[in-house]
């Protein structure tokens, strides 16, 4: 099912997702609305990962489902095979905003050499990755199929939102350093470092897609649920 509950018990980046968009949520939405320029009075709502719905994942059809986004005039299916992104966090503001999360706690698991969807589903990836390589100006001999695929797919999401279906979309890397339950804690500048060498790697310079794309690096000892009085 493109709708799944997770464990009460979890750790590393999923852990402190759920972490930032319940107990910390004040503070992360203040983080967000920094990042993106928006006003300090708009209202981030979370919708996932939520205590509420049992800190349910979502992806495909389900995702928009939940975001309330049912009636696309480009519908996902036509662009993305089944069984696609599985979202960290999503989110969606009084005005109408939406917000796609990529949350990572440790460097490594961003690596991500390929899909290894079928042969007909791959054909379709290629697609729309190629798709918003372009609308994105990237760089023609960057790959997005290999190391970096994950981030790729990411990126091509939120062309199909906001291109393609003219949504006022967002899509938020969230990068949590010095967690204490990882196999490689990154420190803030690492972190830092490897969104670099990411953006690099893809060819992304100056694209139109800036002020809807964006990165926080949080260190865990700093989020206020971890702070001591």
């Amino acid at each position: 099912m493109p709708r799944r509950d997770r464990p009460q018990q979890i750790e590393r980046s999923e852990h402190w997702m759920r972490v930032a968009a319940n107990e910390d949520a004040d503070a992360l939405n203040t983080k967000i609305r920094q990042l993106f320029a928006w006003d300090s009075n708009e209202q981030i709502n979370w919708l996932s990962p939520v205590a509420a719905d049992n800190y349910a994942e979502y992806y495909d059809q389900e995702f928009l489902e939940r975001l309330g986004l049912s009636d696309l005039a480009a519908p996902l299916s036509g662009f993305w095979p089944t069984s696609g992104a599985r979202w960290d966090g999503l989110a969606r503001t009084d005005s109408g905003k939406v917000i796609l999360v990529e949350a990572k706690a440790y460097i490594e698991e961003g690596v991500d050499y390929r899909s290894h969807a079928g042969e007909k589903s791959y054909a379709k990836i290629k697609a729309a990755l190629e798709a918003a390589k372009n609308d994105f100006r990237a760089n023609k001999d960057a790959p997005w199929e290999s190391p970096f695929y994950q981030y790729a797919n990411r990126l091509a999401h939120l062309y199909f939102l906001h291109r393609l279906n003219g949504l006022n979309a967002y899509l938020l890397f969230l990068y949590f350093a010095d967690a204490p339950d990882v196999p490689k804690p990154c420190t803030v500048s690492e972190w830092q470092g490897s969104v670099r060498l990411v953006e690099k790697c893809l060819g992304l310079g100056r694209h139109p897609y800036r002020k809807r794309l964006g990165t926080i690096i949080w260190s865990v000892p700093l989020m206020p649920s971890n702070q001591t009085t």
